[in-house]
């Protein structure tokens, strides 16, 4: 049985076992279930910007059919970044099994254990919350199509399908199997960024177990009548440190992996979702009294801020775990301990000045604190969209 078989991280193997990108997945199931998630996402696409290119001169098609092709192209985004470091997260993931297999201490495999039961949690948390804006935002038509039929009313009302394609296509003959396909579709687009996303909540936590560990070196205690300068060899409080120093150069080693296979992609997936959020809110204002319509862009929105803020709240707790070693060092029995070892944690303070991040590129910090700025420039090329309309 794999090591991931366990109860803390299963989930998270099935997730991204089921769009074909779990690293250990044999090649051919993965490649089998690599292909249906890419036709689907694919075929969905090409519609979605069939309808685009013939509607090019009419703006609300613009905009109705340019929102969800930029929702397409985040999961693009996450996808590609997930093929092209798909060694880089094989990586990561043996060097959790490795950390597992070697903390036998009861309090660190304690920590280890309580941070892996926070993962669980968190990936259910996000999958649902993210499957129910699927289900809120895909079976809408359904809902208010079967609402009016049970309702006593001569009155016939519209249903809207789930982009603009009725000016290329007759969507009321074919609206059973778009809609099946739709909904298939965009299942396997929220699945991607839920499998993506969760194993990244894996990898964050697991760097954050890893600093709560070195953090224990606060309770290093030494005599009143510690020697300046004893034998090294008697020396054992140096020999802890070493300990605590190794981990921690282990640990930023990690945190610097994990941070290079994500740089890249959050630049490109921010830019992103800040243009979607725009149009989405663009499309909202558009919309009239259509329920159904409302019902869906909300949905969309909701997932997509929820999806950014996890990611920054994530990587806001990475921050601060890293930054609290600094007060470990101070807590500890430094003015206590021999020269050598003073030295050592001279060195590590230097280097815990520093905290560890989560990057975008080159010029954004993953973080609560820069969340606030996606919010705002959203809505200034939401101010600027509207401003076009008029």
């Amino acid at each position: 049985m794999s090591f991931y078989d366990n109860h803390y991280y299963y989930i998270n193997k099935m997730l991204l076992s089921l769009i074909g990108q779990w690293p250990f997945q044999s090649r051919l199931e993965g490649n089998i279930m690599f292909v249906i998630t890419l036709f689907f996402i694919c075929s969905l696409t090409i519609l979605e910007l069939w309808g685009l290119i013939a509607g090019i001169t009419d703006l609300s098609v613009i905009i109705e059919n340019v929102s969800p092709l930029l929702v397409n192209n985040s999961v693009f985004i996450k996808l590609i970044n997930s093929l092209y470091n798909n060694y880089k997260m094989k990586d990561l993931l043996e060097h959790i099994e490795e950390t597992w297999k070697m903390t036998q201490t009861k309090p660190e495999r304690k920590i280890l254990e309580s941070y892996a039961e926070q993962t669980k949690t968190l990936t259910i948390q996000y999958a649902i919350t993210i499957y129910a804006m699927w289900i809120s935002y895909s079976t809408m038509p359904f809902v208010i199509k079967g609402i009016h039929l049970l309702l006593p009313s001569n009155e016939t009302y519209p249903v809207k399908f789930l982009y603009r394609l009725e000016h290329v296509l007759d969507v009321d003959k074919y609206f059973n199997l778009l809609m099946l396909h739709g909904i298939i579709s965009i299942f396997y687009i929220v699945s991607i960024p839920i499998a993506v996303d969760t194993m990244f909540i894996l990898y964050v936590q697991h760097t954050c177990a890893l600093f709560k560990n070195i953090c224990n070196m606060k309770n290093i205690r030494s005599s009143d009548f510690e020697m300046l300068k004893p034998d090294i060899a008697n020396d054992e409080t140096y020999h802890i440190i070493i300990k605590y120093v190794k981990s921690y150069k282990y640990a930023l080693r990690f945190s610097d992996l994990l941070s290079s296979t994500y740089t890249t992609c959050n630049f490109f997936l921010l830019g992103n979702v800040i243009i979607s959020l725009s149009f989405s809110a663009a499309e909202l204002i558009m919309v009239a009294n259509e329920l159904d319509e409302i019902v869906r862009i909300i949905a969309s929105n909701m997932a997509q801020l929820i999806h950014i803020f996890y990611l920054n709240l994530i990587s806001q707790r990475l921050i601060d775990h890293s930054s609290r070693l600094q007060e470990a060092i101070y807590n500890c029995d430094w003015y206590k301990l021999s020269l050598r070892s003073r030295h050592l944690l001279r060195f590590m303070l230097m280097r815990a000045i520093k905290p560890c991040y989560i990057r975008a590129g080159k010029m954004y910090v993953m973080s609560l604190e820069n969340f606030s700025s996606i919010l705002q420039v959203s809505m200034s090329y939401f101010t600027m969209l509207t401003s076009m309309q008029i």
